[in-house]
């Protein structure tokens, strides 16, 4: 759509993206009413098999399915090492959050690494990471869930469980069009009662959302409050009560992935064993033909706030490239290449700082070279003899 000045109002009104029954608008087939017989004509005519039949079927009636991926544990094992290696090195042009936006490493975070937290992209650092992010299995249901060509635009990983309140991710994450959006949950170690796990509402999917504004769904950061939320909040407990709805602990063994609808309430219930890790990793996903590129926003613990700001200001990084692996895609993280262009540029300026510092030592360093060099000649010895037996005889 072309941008449109104050004094020339547009000429197509803005898509509404709320249906009259308060779901999202969506023309996705899974969506329909009759999705269950479109599921029968597919099986018939060969494009799925049996499994994926009850999987697709599982997700039009309760919002979610689970199955396991053909992955080798040694995959797991290794991104083990690499989150080790990782929080260890703490690169600053790599993004976690703990209780709040995400920001970057700034070498003194390793308190951090505690239950809440989460790495972004880091599909970006890691190499069993990327092969989850673009996982062909995942990729073949998302594919069959949206109907053409999917992408991968963001992965989190969490070492511990969220304790986030239920939720629905379009609240959170936008996508073009908004009921373009899949979520995948993939099970990093066997998850074990009191761990914190992951909880999802079967049927909730089908609940109308909560207005921030009139017709708005979707959280503002600027314009709305921690209030609005937890009235988002209680509005969807109240809308599953209604129906009778209760909310489910998700505990699935090592390798196994939880895939969701878009407007499924999930969230991480609160650990009651403390010892317990819930090792997970999370990829969003959208059509590839609607998004042309993605950003992520952070705030840069190394800017101090401006005078009068509690907070250091939030900075934003776009990204339209992508990877490509085994037919699939997904995108490069913005933050990953924003911030080590920051980290490159921040280490020029601190060498040009320094330069005068530096060329001085250099200088000093090459003067006290030169006069050791000429105390060690015959000519500087024989001077100082000469002095020397001067002084001897009282005429130095």
């Amino acid at each position: 759509m072309d941008a449109m000045t104050d004094t020339a109002p547009p000429t197509h009104p803005e898509p509404k993206e709320l249906g009259p029954d308060g779901l999202l608008v969506s023309d996705l087939w899974i969506d329909r009413e009759d999705a269950p017989d479109e599921i029968a004509r597919r099986l018939d005519r060969g494009e799925i098999d049996d499994r994926e039949a009850t999987n697709l079927e599982t997700l039009w009636r309760d919002g979610y399915f689970v199955f396991r991926l053909d992955v080798d544990d040694g995959l797991f094992d290794a991104l083990d090492r690499d989150v080790d290696r990782l929080w260890e090195e703490q690169a600053p042009w790599m993004a976690y959050a703990y209780q709040s936006l995400l920001t970057r490493f700034s070498g003194s975070d390793a308190d951090k690494r505690r239950p809440s937290s989460r790495i972004a992209d880091l599909h970006e650092f890691s190499t069993p990471a990327l092969e989850l992010y673009l996982q062909p299995q995942l990729f073949r249901y998302v594919e069959l869930i949206l109907g053409e060509p999917a992408l991968a635009t963001q992965s989190l990983y969490f070492q511990w469980g969220s304790q986030q309140a239920l939720h629905r991710d379009p609240i959170h994450v936008r996508m073009t069009p908004p009921a373009h959006l899949v979520a995948s949950w993939i099970a990093l170690e066997d998850i074990q009662p009191g761990c914190g796990e992951l909880r999802y509402v079967p049927g909730s999917h089908r609940l109308p959302y909560y207005e921030f504004a009139p017709g708005r769904y979707a959280f503002d950061h600027k314009t709305d409050t921690q209030d609005q939320i937890r009235a988002a909040e209680q509005w969807d407990l109240d809308r599953c009560a209604e129906r009778s709805l209760e909310p489910v602990p998700l505990r699935c063994r090592r390798g196994e992935a939880l895939i969701w609808h878009h407007s499924l309430l999930h969230g991480g219930s609160y650990p009651t064993d403390p010892g317990l890790t819930r090792k997970s990793f999370v990829v969003h996903y959208t059509s590839r033909a609607h998004m042309p590129a993605t950003k992520n926003t952070y705030i840069d613990p190394f800017v101090q706030p401006e005078p009068g700001e509690k907070a250091p200001p939030v900075r934003v990084y776009h990204s339209n490239r992508t990877h490509e692996m085994r037919g699939c895609h997904g995108f490069v993280s913005p933050l990953a290449a924003g911030l080590a262009g920051e980290a490159r540029e921040r280490y020029h300026q601190a060498a040009e700082r320094e330069r005068p510092v530096v060329e001085l030592t250099q200088a000093l360093e090459a003067s006290r070279q030169e006069i050791e060099a000429m105390k060690a000649s015959r000519f500087w010895k024989l001077h100082d003899a000469w002095w020397r037996l001067r002084r001897a005889v009282g005429r130095g």
